[in-house]
């Protein structure tokens, strides 16, 4: 559970800084002109922004520290996304960010444990597990960072983790899966990392391992070999913590359909220009959601403008308070127990079981 002041918030921020971090990645440091954020190492933020007259939405894990004045994210271009090849050619002319912040589970809580980490990426996963390096929780090892990727002038953080292992406050291991890069240095491996080569790394570190707790986050593939090596290992499954970037591999859950339209009731904003001014009114309209049929769903049928993205319940884009009835919510990757016991629901996966909800829009 995260910390009570920690809450899901709008805000519109400046630019701080653009910083190049590889060729295909940049870091953003907003400038929140001294407005309060709080929020936990490796939890996210989603990003909104006018692309070609659509409104993307992209959800992004802070790199920064909460403690750090200036929050940061790190955006790796993605082959064929809309968001992060138009950041990374256009980043440094924007002045101002509409961002919602902060969602995810995927977190520590540096009051809570003295336990040691490891933390275990790939490409830009780095960028949460970047945070909770910086974690000012108490151990008596420093962190173990096991990295995979393809080259060091590829590697995001490149400059800064190695200084955090000159000043001993990190051991950190990389895979490089560029051939042409040569090294001496045991802590790189040349190829990418098999199960064999992990292992033997675990093995070579029982204090940081002992009791740790693990943070897996990076690309699918790399991931379900972490994932498998750690239960090798006989790391307790409770231990090991990830965040995955892409959709989530689960089957889909069975949704609770007697066949019985539902009628739902939203509250909302909507905004109309008049006289070349925005305007902006309270609306309240009552819906009929069919069975089967999402309330996210519903609402895009009834025109009701909803924000939303990934639409598998990871981003939490379309977050909503529920404030009378029941629904039920089929998947959640981002909200935490506090979250859903103040009604906070995730509309593209809620399904509406009687006739008394009411939805209120954030």
């Amino acid at each position: 559970m995260l910390h009570d002041e920690v809450v899901m918030k709008k805000y519109r921020w400046g630019t701080h800084k653009i910083v190049q971090e590889t060729p295909d990645a940049v870091s953003i440091y907003f400038d929140t002109a001294q407005q309060p954020i709080s929020y936990l190492p490796g939890q996210y933020l989603n990003l909104r922004c006018l692309i070609d007259g659509e409104m993307v939405i992209r959800s992004y894990s802070f790199s920064s520290h909460p403690t750090e004045e200036f929050p940061s994210i790190t955006i790796k271009r993605v082959e064929g996304g809309k968001m992060s090849t138009y950041l990374l050619s256009q980043a440094s002319q924007m002045e101002w960010w509409d961002v919602d912040a902060p969602f995810g589970t995927f977190c520590i809580d540096e009051q809570a444990s003295s336990r040691p980490l490891v933390l275990l990426a790939g490409g830009s996963g780095i960028s949460p597990l970047f945070s909770m390096l910086k974690s000012s929780r108490v151990s008596t090892v420093v962190p173990l960072l096991i990295y995979a990727n393809k080259s060091p002038e590829e590697t995001i953080f490149w400059n800064d983790l190695e200084a955090l292992q000159t000043t001993g406050q990190a051991q950190a291991y990389y895979s490089f899966s560029k051939p042409d890069f040569a090294t001496s240095d045991n802590r790189y491996k040349i190829g990418r990392f098999s199960e064999a080569v992990l292992y033997e790394l675990l093995e070579q570190h029982p204090l940081h391992v002992n009791g740790a707790d693990f943070y897996i986050c990076g690309p699918m593939g790399l991931i379900e070999l972490y994932q498998s090596v750690l239960m090798r290992f006989g790391v307790d499954p409770a231990k090991i913590h990830t965040e995955f970037f892409d959709p989530h591999p689960e089957a889909q859950a069975v949704v609770s359909d007697d066949g019985i339209v539902k009628d739902v009731l939203v509250h909302y904003m909507d905004d109309t220009y008049f006289n070349d001014e925005l305007h902006s009114y309270q609306c309240t309209s009552l819906i009929e959601v069919q069975g089967g049929q999402s309330l996210l769903e519903a609402m895009q049928h009834h025109s009701i403008k909803v924000p939303s993205s990934c639409k598998n319940g990871t981003c939490g884009v379309c977050w909503a308070v529920k404030t009378q009835g029941s629904v039920q919510m089929i998947n959640n990757h981002t909200l935490t127990e506090r979250d859903i016991e103040e009604g906070i629901v995730l509309l593209c996966q809620s399904y509406p079981l009687d006739q008394e909800v009411t939805i209120s829009l954030g």
